[in-house]
């Protein structure tokens, strides 16, 4: 056995086992890098961060690289337990290049300039819609065409609402789900106000809410739009009767 597996045998706290193993690595000259995807405020995650904030008090070298989407890292960020994350360097990233999408599906794919700049169309820069398409795409069809990518763009919009759009959605206030609910259809201000029955300066400020999380962007003057692909269409789903992703909104 292992002295790091002995060490799990003998103790059950996980505190005093990663400070022990901190102090054996510092004292070897060893620095540490923790990465996590799809970060959000959940219990684990919590925990680990408070974990990792007492680990620093101690001036170990180890450091955490997250990675998530923004209105679930500013979740976390607003925790009041963990107040310290928002000293935390934070790099926003910006939409995927649409010319750089159209030139790597038709290069895996090998299919005409107008089924990938179809594809890149549909992922709107988000870059975990250029890889769940991408995926399906190639697990669907092994031949790309106007057909295959309409029954490809089918399951493509249910995995985009059932392993994103929802999780974003549950981790929103109800005024925000509110807020993004009344946006659409590239409403003014004034009308958003009319059917949220709140003034402007209270709407306003869940506007930019969601602007933070980057869930919409300003489009032309008092009128915003989803960044989100088929973000719309989430919307529709989510009031539909008739849709398992119906909300009741």
């Amino acid at each position: 056995m292992s002295d790091l597996s002995l060490k799990f045998s003998q103790t059950d706290n996980l505190e005093i086992l990663l400070d022990e193993i901190m102090e054996d690595l510092s004292s070897k000259g060893k620095k540490i890098l923790i990465t996590i995807d799809e970060v959000d405020d959940s219990k684990p995650i919590q925990e680990f961060a408070q974990i990792f904030a007492a680990l620093k008090r101690k001036n170990y070298s180890i450091f955490c690289l997250m990675t998530g989407l923004p209105e679930l890292v500013l979740n976390i960020q607003n925790n009041k337990k963990l107040t310290f994350l928002l000293r935390s360097e934070k790099i926003v990233m910006t939409p995927l290049n649409n010319t750089a999408m159209v030139q790597t599906y038709q290069k895996v794919f090998d299919c005409p300039i107008e089924i990938a700049i179809k594809m890149a169309h549909l992922t709107a820069g988000y870059s975990y819609a250029f890889q769940l398409l991408g995926y399906l795409a190639f697990e669907q069809s092994p031949s790309l065409n106007a057909d295959s990518i309409g029954s490809v763009r089918k399951i493509y919009e249910f995995s985009l609402f059932d392993n994103a759009y929802q999780k974003i959605f549950e981790g929103l206030s109800e005024l925000d789900k509110q807020y993004l609910i009344a946006i659409q259809g590239n409403k003014k201000l004034k009308e958003v106000c009319k059917i949220m029955g709140k003034d402007k300066v209270f709407v306003s400020q869940y506007r930019r809410r969601a602007i933070e999380r980057k869930l919409i962007k300003p489009a032309r003057y008092g009128i915003v739009e989803y960044t989100l692909p088929l973000f719309s269409e989430y919307i529709d789903a989510i009031q539909d009767t008739d849709s398992i992703f119906y909300l009741g909104y």
